[in-house]
């Protein structure tokens, strides 16, 4: 089969007019993990072109997502009967709603091949090395650092709600919603950034977290014992949060260094070796040794272009007078002999 002749198969998938037989085709088809990506864009496209039915999709998607979260993904069971009361007029678009719902149950138990994850969220993720711009459904824009991931929602963003989920560090520019809508992006590292429209960079590694509003202004909470607190950033303002999850805030910041990687471009303010070797290994995934606690506590300062792991690590090597060796996945940077 062609794709157009998997996408009109699937069109009638959804609109509930295929047989047992055309669901085997789709269970096989769906096996292929392309193929289940393809799934979630057909699907898309065939809600825009229902508008009657766009409306009533929110009910139906809330209880299977309720319903998800109680039972067990291996082995649906056949949902208790509901009774609900609707006027005639609304009829018509609630069936839509759950036939649209009825689908996703059906998907579901086509092999047991979909998680719940994947199919309420779409997740964005760059290499080692790379660098991503994505641009949202609401018009904002979030370019991706090296090993770094956003998720999602597949339906409702910005609608609902606007919220995603950042692994790693990204820059955001945000578009303001005439509603003031809330933007927020919630981190692995206890807190979240809470935007109304503006632009900044949010870093939410396992070892350094931070947050640098470039312009606008936005909120921060985070978690301070058992409660949780706010606290109010102006342009030029940068957060760390440190081991124990407490803020620490600076103003009037350069904030260059936090914005050249967008341009593949390090600037170095006083920065250590070994603060060096960690960046080398968040962006190239690469281990980095220093031979010595001596060389590990010299400083670099300045700025340099580098598109590859090799040409950063030549130019500090010759800033340093240093011999670089590589072993597979790691790096040991030592003093030349």
């Amino acid at each position: 089969m062609t794709p157009a002749d998997h996408k009109a198969l699937l069109f009638a998938h959804f609109a509930n007019k295929t047989t047992p037989l055309q669901c085997r085709m789709i269970d096989e088809w769906l096996k292929d993990e392309a193929n289940q990506e393809r799934y979630y864009a057909w699907l898309v496209e065939w809600e825009n072109q229902l508008p009657i039915y766009q409306p009533e999709l929110e009910t139906p998607l809330a209880r299977f997502e309720n319903h998800m979260k109680t039972h067990s993904v291996e082995g649906v069971q056949e949902p208790a009967a509901e009774v609900t009361e609707i006027s005639i007029e609304t009829a018509s678009r609630a069936n839509f709603g759950w036939m649209a719902a009825a689908a996703v149950f059906v998907l579901l138990a086509l092999g047991g091949w979909l998680n719940r994850s994947r199919l309420f969220y779409q997740t964005y993720q760059t290499a080692y090395g790379e660098t991503r711009t994505i641009r949202l459904t609401d018009g904002s824009t979030v370019t991706l650092n090296a090993h770094s991931s956003l998720r999602v929602p597949r339906f409702g963003f910005g609608i609902r709600s606007r919220e995603v989920d950042l692994s790693g560090e990204a820059f955001f520019a945000m578009q303001h919603r005439a509603d003031d809508q809330k933007f927020i992006v919630q981190t692995p590292n206890g807190f979240n950034v809470i935007v109304h429209g503006t632009e900044f960079n949010v870093s939410a590694r396992t070892h350094r977290a931070n947050v640098m509003l470039h312009k606008g202004s936005i909120q921060m909470d985070y978690a301070l014992g058992n409660t949780r607190q706010q606290l109010m950033l102006k342009p030029g303002d940068v957060v760390t949060m440190n081991r124990h999850s407490h803020p620490q805030l600076r103003h009037h910041v350069w904030t260059q260094p936090y914005l050249a990687w967008k341009d593949h471009r390090f600037i170095f303010d006083h920065m250590t070796l070994t603060d060096f070797g960690q960046l080398v290994t968040d962006t190239y995934g690469l281990r980095v040794e220093i031979a010595s606690p001596t060389l590990a506590r010299r400083t670099l300062v300045g700025s340099l272009q580098a598109t590859s792991v090799d040409e950063l690590l030549q130019t500090v090597s010759e800033l340093f007078d240093l011999s670089v060796v590589r072993q597979a996945n790691s790096v040991i940077l030592k003093e030349k002999e």
